[in-house]
């Protein structure tokens, strides 16, 4: 019994470790309702979120997370929900296109 207590919490120890490491490399986490883009956690450029706005807007998207991560040096995004394959990867022209130190809204 003691060792099932002992796994469990290596598991949660892990858990915990991969869930601040992910954290520490979120930029920006966008939540898109009805066409209207919120930033739900992070910062970024006013430019570059005009750029996002343009691009979920024309067709309007009903729902979506935009998650942009610091990866070796550059910016990634991960996308979920209602966007079509254009919308994908017009996103990703947008943030791809953006030096990382642009991209980031200073405080």
């Amino acid at each position: 019994m003691s060792l099932l207590i002992v796994i469990a919490a290596i598991i949660a120890a892990m858990l915990l470790l991969w869930a601040s490491a992910r954290s520490a490399t979120t930029i920006a986490v966008l939540e898109i309702t009805k066409g209207k883009v919120a930033v739900t956690r992070g910062g970024i450029a006013p430019r570059v979120l005009g750029d996002i706005e343009d691009v979920v807007t024309r067709p309007k998207v009903s729902h979506a997370t935009v998650r942009i991560t610091r990866s070796r040096g550059r910016a990634e995004i991960e996308l979920k929900g209602e966007l079509s394959k254009d919308q994908r990867q017009r996103l990703r022209n947008v943030i791809g296109n953006v030096p990382l130190q642009k991209l980031v809204r200073k405080r």
